[in-house]
């Protein structure tokens, strides 16, 4: 404990300038009213501190000089003894000099303790000027031992073995992780099962290892961290001259990291639904595709649902599960009601009204166009005035190649308003072949029956129409001067090509037969002057025993001939 010793200030001397400007000061307040400073009296503690840590705080001024004033002369005070170590700490005494209390040492004053010192800390004068001079021995101790060589060497042999405790941990991570990865990727699957749902593999085997060597990786990462947060802080508070830097360095970091941390306590149960929704959504998304692959694959049924509706639904599914997702964040991120976030959201929502109403209109269309099924990728089709094999369908726009290698691309909400024509269909769906036809007109001179065997024998014999069922003749209209002869054939080509060489040999073939059998391809339209009572049907309908009647004049013309004898 150090001593106490009653002096008058002539014996300690005007070295020590802060006592002497204290007094002088006493000395003005007896002359004249002195009015403190409020800004001085309102200020807050001041801490004396050594090598980086706090021993007290001044709490209290003396008059003229404000505590932060008294903290930074005690602290270079103090310091100066610390690093001086030919003063012997262990002369630190208490000295009374009219009723201050001042903490010595052999020449040297290091802090007064005065009346409002102990007031402010409950305590009395001499109690705490005691324990304050027995703060600062020992702080000026623990400061010189610090900076010893015995000190540096024990330390830096401390420093060295965690050094080298850290690098072996980290090389028996780096060891461990590929090890254990590699087991677990040769090793037996006993500890894995295929997860199944009907045909569809929710998760293999292998899959289910790359997760566990993916969960090691994360926890390898998570212990380095760990290590990391605790090596550094460690290394460096073992010198006092980095320590000093270090806490500096991490103060600064863990105070910025500090700030965060509380912002993120606070939006820590916003960012909780917001982690959950998102992993609720990425899972779910991630379901939905192998799903749906399923059901394309037909390796899962559904009675009702088509295979070649599962990849639109797919992605429509998607698109609702996002919309979903995203009017459940959106109010819990940061800003959300700002003005820049609001204003974003008004150009957003302005686009999509102005500038994408056709494209929300093809969007419709397209998925109108999926589920009726009107068409698929491979069928020929006609809209409109296009006909053509469809190559490309999109949720936008339908892209159809023609006859002429022609790309037409097709917005889908004109698809919606138009009639489509599906060639394909009636194979696919139906499973009927598709029915072609080409018509014939001939006279009434031309026997029936031999102008429906010679075009069926013309069907029979061209390429690409099938026997079974066997094409047929239709007699679609007796014109004036001739009758039409629809022939109609059965194939199961439908590409553009294929249908048009049936179209160009089926011609040629009717060409050829019609001109073997005596046909002559014309519309007769017939302007001769001839006796109207020749009758029009073949002879070969006709009796063998028919005559033609004798050529006569009609009634009215006799009639007129009569009357002009008489007048005549």
């Amino acid at each position: 404990m150090a001593q106490i010793k009653a002096v008058n200030f002539v014996e300690i001397g005007k070295h020590n300038n802060l006592l002497h400007q204290y007094f002088l000061a006493q000395e003005q307040q007896e002359k004249e009213e002195y009015s403190p400073d409020e800004s001085v009296e309102n200020a807050p503690p001041a801490p004396v501190t050594l090598d980086g840590k706090t021993l007290f705080e001044i709490k209290t001024n003396i008059e003229g000089f404000a505590n932060q004033e008294r903290a930074e002369v005690a602290i270079k005070r103090i310091r100066k003894v610390a690093e001086d170590r030919s003063i012997d700490i262990n002369n630190l005494d208490i000295r009374i000099i009219d009723g201050v209390y001042i903490i010595h040492v052999d020449n040297n004053s290091l802090f007064p303790v005065i009346n409002t010192d102990a007031e402010v800390n409950n305590k009395s004068l001499d109690q705490l000027a005691e324990e304050y001079a027995e703060i600062i021995k020992n702080a000026i101790i623990e400061y010189r031992e610090k900076r010893t060589l015995s000190y540096f060497g024990t330390r830096g042999l401390l420093s060295l073995l965690s050094t080298v405790l850290v690098i072996l941990i980290f090389r028996f991570l780096n060891w461990l992780i590929p090890v254990a990865s590699r087991r677990i990727l040769e090793g037996r699957s006993f500890l894995f099962r295929t997860l199944r749902i009907q045909n569809w593999t929710l998760l293999s085997i292998y899959q289910e290892k790359q997760c566990a060597i993916l969960a090691l990786k994360i926890i390898r990462w998570i212990i380095i961290f760990v290590i990391l947060y605790f090596y550094i802080p460690l290394v460096l508070s073992l010198f006092p001259q980095t320590e000093r830097l270090g806490n500096s360095l991490l103060s600064s970091f863990f105070g910025a990291l500090g700030k965060t941390w509380s912002g993120f306590i606070d939006y820590l149960p916003n960012l909780f639904l917001i982690i959950i929704t998102l992993i609720i959504t990425h899972y779910l998304i991630r379901l939905c595709e192998p799903f749906f692959k399923a059901i394309q694959e037909e390796r899962i049924t559904l009675s009702g649902f088509y295979p070649d509706w599962a990849q639109p639904t797919y992605k429509l599914t998607v698109i609702l599960i996002i919309g979903l997702a995203a009017a459940i964040i959106f109010p819990y991120l940061p800003g959300f009601n700002s003005p820049a976030f609001q204003g974003i959201s008004i150009l957003a929502g302005a686009l999509v009204t102005f500038g994408g109403a056709s494209t929300i209109a093809n969007l419709i269309g397209g998925f109108v166009v999926i589920y009726t099924r009107a068409f698929q990728i491979g069928d020929r089709i006609k809209i409109s005035e296009y006909r053509g094999v469809v190559i490309e369908k999109t949720v936008l726009s339908t892209r159809i190649c023609n006859g002429n290698n022609e790309i037409i691309t097709i917005p889908n909400s004109i698809l919606v308003a138009s009639t489509i024509i599906n060639y394909s269909a009636t194979i696919r769906d139906l499973e009927e072949p598709l029915v072609i036809e080409t018509t014939i007109t001939l006279g009434y001179d031309v026997p029936w029956r031999l102008v429906h065997e010679t075009l069926i024998n013309c069907a029979l014999e061209t390429t690409d129409v099938l026997q079974t069922p066997e094409p047929y003749v239709w007699q679609t209209s007796l014109d004036d001067f001739y009758i039409s002869y629809e022939l109609r054939v059965y194939t199961n080509k439908t590409r553009s090509v294929a249908i048009g060489n049936i179209y160009n040999e089926l011609h040629q073939k009717i060409q050829d037969k019609c001109a073997e059998v005596g046909i002559e391809i014309m519309s007769p339209h017939y302007a001769a002057v001839r006796d109207g009572h020749q009758n029009t049907i073949p002879e070969n309908y006709l009796p063998k025993d028919y005559k033609a009647p004798g050529f006569r004049l009609h009634p009215l013309e006799s009639f007129f001939k009569q009357n002009v004898e008489k007048d005549s």
